[in-house]
Protein backbone atom coordinates (compact mmCIF):
# COMPACT_ATOMS: atom_id res chain seq x y z
CA UNK A 1 0.00 0.00 0.00
CA UNK A 2 1.10 3.56 -0.75
CA UNK A 3 1.26 5.95 2.18
CA UNK A 4 1.75 9.70 1.92
CA UNK A 5 2.86 11.80 4.88
CA UNK A 6 1.49 15.27 4.23
CA UNK A 7 2.69 16.97 7.39
CA UNK A 8 6.12 18.56 7.11
CA UNK A 9 9.25 17.48 9.08
CA UNK A 10 7.78 14.03 9.86
CA UNK A 11 10.38 11.73 11.47
CA UNK A 12 13.00 14.49 11.47
CA UNK A 13 13.66 13.99 15.18
CA UNK A 14 13.19 10.23 15.52
CA UNK A 15 13.16 7.35 13.03
CA UNK A 16 10.66 5.37 15.15
CA UNK A 17 7.49 6.53 13.30
CA UNK A 18 8.96 5.64 9.89
CA UNK A 19 10.31 2.34 11.23
CA UNK A 20 6.78 1.38 12.28
CA UNK A 21 5.43 2.09 8.78
CA UNK A 22 8.33 0.29 7.10
CA UNK A 23 7.89 -2.74 9.33
CA UNK A 24 4.21 -2.86 8.37
CA UNK A 25 5.29 -3.13 4.72
CA UNK A 26 4.08 0.23 3.43
CA UNK A 27 5.67 2.32 0.68
CA UNK A 28 6.01 5.74 2.27
CA UNK A 29 6.42 9.08 0.51
CA UNK A 30 7.18 12.20 2.58
CA UNK A 31 6.26 15.84 2.03
CA UNK A 32 9.52 17.24 0.70
CA UNK A 33 8.41 20.89 0.52
CA UNK A 34 9.00 21.60 4.21
CA UNK A 35 5.70 23.47 4.48
CA UNK A 36 1.93 23.12 4.45
CA UNK A 37 0.65 21.78 1.14
CA UNK A 38 -1.95 23.44 -1.05
CA UNK A 39 -4.91 21.34 -2.19
CA UNK A 40 -3.36 21.09 -5.66
CA UNK A 41 -0.07 19.82 -4.24
CA UNK A 42 -1.87 17.37 -1.97
CA UNK A 43 -3.63 15.84 -4.95
CA UNK A 44 -0.42 15.77 -6.95
CA UNK A 45 1.49 13.84 -4.28
CA UNK A 46 -1.27 11.73 -2.71
CA UNK A 47 -3.88 11.08 -5.40
CA UNK A 48 -3.15 7.33 -5.47
CA UNK A 49 -2.44 6.87 -1.75
CA UNK A 50 -4.33 4.36 0.35
CA UNK A 51 -3.43 6.02 3.64
CA UNK A 52 -2.42 9.52 4.72
CA UNK A 53 -0.76 11.04 7.74
CA UNK A 54 -2.25 14.51 7.72
CA UNK A 55 -1.23 17.91 8.96
CA UNK A 56 -3.36 21.06 8.69
CA UNK A 57 -3.77 21.04 4.90
CA UNK A 58 -7.37 21.11 3.68
CA UNK A 59 -9.33 17.92 2.97
CA UNK A 60 -12.35 19.21 1.10
CA UNK A 61 -15.12 17.59 -0.90
CA UNK A 62 -13.11 18.19 -4.08
CA UNK A 63 -9.99 16.59 -2.61
CA UNK A 64 -11.91 13.52 -1.46
CA UNK A 65 -13.64 13.17 -4.83
CA UNK A 66 -10.25 12.70 -6.54
CA UNK A 67 -8.69 10.36 -3.97
CA UNK A 68 -10.46 7.22 -5.05
CA UNK A 69 -8.06 4.81 -3.28
CA UNK A 70 -7.94 6.61 0.07
CA UNK A 71 -9.09 4.50 3.03
CA UNK A 72 -7.59 6.10 6.14
CA UNK A 73 -6.49 9.55 7.28
CA UNK A 74 -4.38 9.61 10.43
CA UNK A 75 -4.32 13.21 11.66
CA UNK A 76 -1.06 14.23 13.32
CA UNK A 77 -2.82 16.22 16.05
CA UNK A 78 -6.22 16.42 17.67
CA UNK A 79 -7.97 19.04 15.53
CA UNK A 80 -10.07 17.98 12.55
CA UNK A 81 -11.37 21.41 11.47
CA UNK A 82 -9.38 21.04 8.23
CA UNK A 83 -11.25 17.85 7.27
CA UNK A 84 -14.72 17.76 5.73
CA UNK A 85 -16.01 15.05 8.03
CA UNK A 86 -19.30 14.67 6.15
CA UNK A 87 -17.48 13.89 2.91
CA UNK A 88 -15.01 11.62 4.70
CA UNK A 89 -17.87 9.60 6.15
CA UNK A 90 -19.72 9.55 2.82
CA UNK A 91 -16.56 8.26 1.14
CA UNK A 92 -16.06 5.60 3.84
CA UNK A 93 -12.72 7.11 4.85
CA UNK A 94 -11.67 6.43 8.44
CA UNK A 95 -10.35 9.38 10.44
CA UNK A 96 -8.02 9.02 13.42
CA UNK A 97 -6.47 11.63 15.71
CA UNK A 98 -3.50 11.26 18.02
CA UNK A 99 -3.92 10.25 21.64
CA UNK A 100 -1.06 12.53 22.63
CA UNK A 101 -2.25 16.13 22.76
CA UNK A 102 -0.01 19.06 21.77
CA UNK A 103 -1.77 21.21 24.39
CA UNK A 104 1.21 21.49 26.75
CA UNK A 105 3.58 22.42 23.92
CA UNK A 106 1.19 25.06 22.56
CA UNK A 107 0.51 26.44 26.04
CA UNK A 108 4.23 26.71 26.82
CA UNK A 109 4.84 28.49 23.51
CA UNK A 110 1.98 30.88 24.31
CA UNK A 111 3.52 31.65 27.69
CA UNK A 112 6.92 32.22 26.09
CA UNK A 113 5.40 34.62 23.56
CA UNK A 114 3.73 36.56 26.38
CA UNK A 115 7.05 36.99 28.17
CA UNK A 116 8.81 37.95 24.93
CA UNK A 117 6.19 40.61 24.22
CA UNK A 118 6.25 41.99 27.75
CA UNK A 119 10.05 42.18 28.04
CA UNK A 120 10.82 42.77 24.32
CA UNK A 121 13.42 40.00 24.36
CA UNK A 122 13.60 39.39 20.56
CA UNK A 123 14.11 43.10 19.85
CA UNK A 124 17.00 43.42 22.29
CA UNK A 125 18.53 40.16 21.09
CA UNK A 126 18.50 41.56 17.55
CA UNK A 127 20.04 44.85 18.74
CA UNK A 128 22.84 43.00 20.54
CA UNK A 129 23.63 40.93 17.45
CA UNK A 130 23.76 44.14 15.40
CA UNK A 131 26.27 45.65 17.82
CA UNK A 132 23.81 47.94 19.59
CA UNK A 133 23.82 48.06 23.40
CA UNK A 134 20.26 49.38 23.67
CA UNK A 135 17.97 48.86 26.63
CA UNK A 136 14.21 48.84 26.03
CA UNK A 137 11.79 49.17 28.92
CA UNK A 138 9.42 46.23 29.27
CA UNK A 139 6.47 45.46 31.52
CA UNK A 140 5.39 42.79 33.98
CA UNK A 141 2.93 40.01 33.32
CA UNK A 142 2.17 39.80 37.02
CA UNK A 143 -1.14 41.32 38.11
CA UNK A 144 -2.27 41.98 34.55
CA UNK A 145 -5.63 40.97 33.08
CA UNK A 146 -5.44 38.05 30.66
CA UNK A 147 -8.29 37.40 28.24
CA UNK A 148 -8.50 33.87 26.87
CA UNK A 149 -10.65 33.40 23.76
CA UNK A 150 -11.45 29.69 23.80
CA UNK A 151 -11.05 28.09 27.22
CA UNK A 152 -10.61 24.53 26.00
CA UNK A 153 -7.76 22.11 26.67
CA UNK A 154 -5.00 24.49 25.58
CA UNK A 155 -6.56 27.56 27.16
CA UNK A 156 -6.85 25.71 30.47
CA UNK A 157 -3.23 24.58 30.22
CA UNK A 158 -2.19 28.23 29.80
CA UNK A 159 -4.08 29.07 32.99
CA UNK A 160 -2.26 26.30 34.87
CA UNK A 161 1.16 27.49 33.70
CA UNK A 162 0.48 31.13 34.58
CA UNK A 163 -0.76 30.56 38.14
CA UNK A 164 2.38 32.07 39.67
CA UNK A 165 1.81 35.38 37.85
CA UNK A 166 -1.29 36.25 39.90
CA UNK A 167 -3.22 37.39 36.82
CA UNK A 168 -6.88 38.29 36.61
CA UNK A 169 -8.40 36.03 33.96
CA UNK A 170 -11.36 36.64 31.67
CA UNK A 171 -12.62 33.95 29.31
CA UNK A 172 -14.89 33.82 26.31
CA UNK A 173 -16.22 30.40 25.31
CA UNK A 174 -19.59 29.04 24.24
CA UNK A 175 -19.03 26.03 26.50
CA UNK A 176 -18.48 27.03 30.10
CA UNK A 177 -16.60 24.82 32.55
CA UNK A 178 -17.94 26.21 35.81
CA UNK A 179 -15.88 23.86 37.99
CA UNK A 180 -12.60 24.90 36.37
CA UNK A 181 -13.48 28.59 36.27
CA UNK A 182 -14.53 28.59 39.93
CA UNK A 183 -11.39 26.76 41.03
CA UNK A 184 -9.14 29.19 39.12
CA UNK A 185 -11.16 32.37 39.71
CA UNK A 186 -11.88 32.86 36.01
CA UNK A 187 -14.68 35.17 34.96
CA UNK A 188 -16.60 34.24 31.81
CA UNK A 189 -17.79 37.24 29.81
CA UNK A 190 -18.78 38.27 26.30
CA UNK A 191 -16.14 38.97 23.68
CA UNK A 192 -16.60 42.76 23.79
CA UNK A 193 -15.94 42.92 27.53
CA UNK A 194 -12.93 40.62 27.23
CA UNK A 195 -11.29 42.68 24.47
CA UNK A 196 -12.03 45.97 26.21
CA UNK A 197 -10.64 44.97 29.61
CA UNK A 198 -7.70 42.65 28.86
CA UNK A 199 -4.04 43.66 28.92
CA UNK A 200 -3.20 40.45 27.05
CA UNK A 201 -5.51 38.55 24.69
CA UNK A 202 -4.65 34.96 23.78
CA UNK A 203 -6.63 33.05 21.14
CA UNK A 204 -7.26 29.30 21.41
CA UNK A 205 -10.06 28.44 18.99
CA UNK A 206 -10.65 25.96 16.20
CA UNK A 207 -11.12 27.21 12.67
CA UNK A 208 -14.72 27.32 11.48
CA UNK A 209 -16.94 29.46 9.26
CA UNK A 210 -18.26 31.15 12.39
CA UNK A 211 -14.75 31.96 13.63
CA UNK A 212 -13.38 33.17 10.28
CA UNK A 213 -12.03 36.72 10.82
CA UNK A 214 -13.68 36.74 14.24
CA UNK A 215 -11.09 39.28 15.36
CA UNK A 216 -11.69 41.96 12.74
CA UNK A 217 -11.11 45.72 12.66
CA UNK A 218 -13.97 46.75 14.97
CA UNK A 219 -12.97 44.11 17.53
CA UNK A 220 -9.30 45.13 17.40
CA UNK A 221 -10.41 48.73 18.00
CA UNK A 222 -11.96 47.59 21.29
CA UNK A 223 -8.59 46.54 22.70
CA UNK A 224 -6.50 48.71 24.99
CA UNK A 225 -3.97 51.01 23.36
CA UNK A 226 -0.98 49.04 24.72
CA UNK A 227 -2.53 45.56 24.86
CA UNK A 228 -0.79 42.43 23.59
CA UNK A 229 -2.45 40.00 21.15
CA UNK A 230 -1.32 36.38 20.76
CA UNK A 231 -2.59 33.74 18.35
CA UNK A 232 -1.33 30.15 18.49
CA UNK A 233 -4.54 28.53 17.23
CA UNK A 234 -5.62 29.14 13.61
CA UNK A 235 -4.59 32.03 11.36
CA UNK A 236 -8.04 32.45 9.84
CA UNK A 237 -9.41 33.77 13.13
CA UNK A 238 -7.66 37.16 12.80
CA UNK A 239 -8.30 39.51 9.89
CA UNK A 240 -4.64 40.10 8.99
CA UNK A 241 -5.37 43.16 6.84
CA UNK A 242 -7.30 44.77 9.68
CA UNK A 243 -4.48 43.91 12.07
CA UNK A 244 -1.96 45.64 9.79
CA UNK A 245 -4.11 48.77 9.73
CA UNK A 246 -4.51 48.83 13.51
CA UNK A 247 -0.78 48.40 14.06
CA UNK A 248 0.03 51.11 11.51
CA UNK A 249 -2.24 53.47 13.44
CA UNK A 250 0.02 53.01 16.48
CA UNK A 251 -2.37 50.88 18.51
CA UNK A 252 -1.45 47.71 20.44
CA UNK A 253 1.70 47.20 22.47
CA UNK A 254 2.66 44.07 20.57
CA UNK A 255 1.45 41.05 18.63
CA UNK A 256 2.76 37.47 18.55
CA UNK A 257 1.55 35.10 15.83
CA UNK A 258 2.38 31.44 15.31
CA UNK A 259 -0.34 30.86 12.71
CA UNK A 260 -1.43 32.66 9.55
CA UNK A 261 -4.29 32.57 7.07
CA UNK A 262 -1.85 31.57 4.33
CA UNK A 263 1.28 29.62 5.24
CA UNK A 264 4.14 30.09 4.80
CA UNK A 265 3.49 33.75 5.65
CA UNK A 266 5.24 36.49 3.69
CA UNK A 267 3.53 39.81 4.31
CA UNK A 268 3.83 43.27 5.85
CA UNK A 269 3.64 42.04 9.45
CA UNK A 270 7.23 40.79 9.05
CA UNK A 271 8.45 44.39 8.88
CA UNK A 272 6.74 45.63 12.04
CA UNK A 273 9.00 46.00 15.05
CA UNK A 274 6.41 45.09 17.68
CA UNK A 275 5.21 41.94 15.88
CA UNK A 276 6.89 38.63 16.74
CA UNK A 277 6.33 35.77 14.30
CA UNK A 278 6.99 32.03 14.51
CA UNK A 279 6.38 29.48 11.70
CA UNK A 280 3.49 27.41 13.16
CA UNK A 281 5.60 25.63 15.79
CA UNK A 282 2.92 25.15 18.46
CA UNK A 283 3.39 21.38 18.67
CA UNK A 284 7.12 21.50 17.97
CA UNK A 285 8.37 20.37 21.36
CA UNK A 286 10.59 17.36 20.67
CA UNK A 287 9.14 15.00 23.28
CA UNK A 288 5.52 15.63 22.33
CA UNK A 289 6.16 15.77 18.59
CA UNK A 290 7.85 12.37 18.53
CA UNK A 291 5.06 10.73 20.53
CA UNK A 292 2.40 12.32 18.31
CA UNK A 293 4.14 10.96 15.20
CA UNK A 294 4.31 7.48 16.75
CA UNK A 295 0.60 7.72 17.59
CA UNK A 296 -0.19 8.79 14.02
CA UNK A 297 1.79 5.90 12.53
CA UNK A 298 0.14 3.35 14.82
CA UNK A 299 -3.33 4.75 14.06
CA UNK A 300 -2.71 4.50 10.33
CA UNK A 301 -1.46 0.90 10.61
CA UNK A 302 -4.43 -0.07 12.78
CA UNK A 303 -6.92 1.60 10.45
CA UNK A 304 -5.55 -0.06 7.33
CA UNK A 305 -5.20 -3.44 9.02
CA UNK A 306 -8.94 -3.47 9.69
CA UNK A 307 -9.87 -2.68 6.11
Amino acid sequence: MNIFVATSSFASYSSLPLNLLDKAGYEVELNSTGRKLTSEELLKFAKDSTGLIAGTEQYSKEVFSKMKKLKVISRLGVGIDNIDMYEAHRSNIKIFTTQTSPSLAVAELTTGLMINLARKIPLMNEDMRNGNWKKSMGSLLSNKTLGIIGLGTIGKQVVEILKGFNMRILAFDLKKDQAFSSKNEINYCNLKKLLTNSDIVSIHLNASKKNFNLIDGPKLDLMKQDAFLINTSRGEIIDEKALEEVLNSGKLGGVALDVFEKEPYDGPLKDMENVFLTPHIGSYAREIRIQMEIDAAKNLISGLSNE
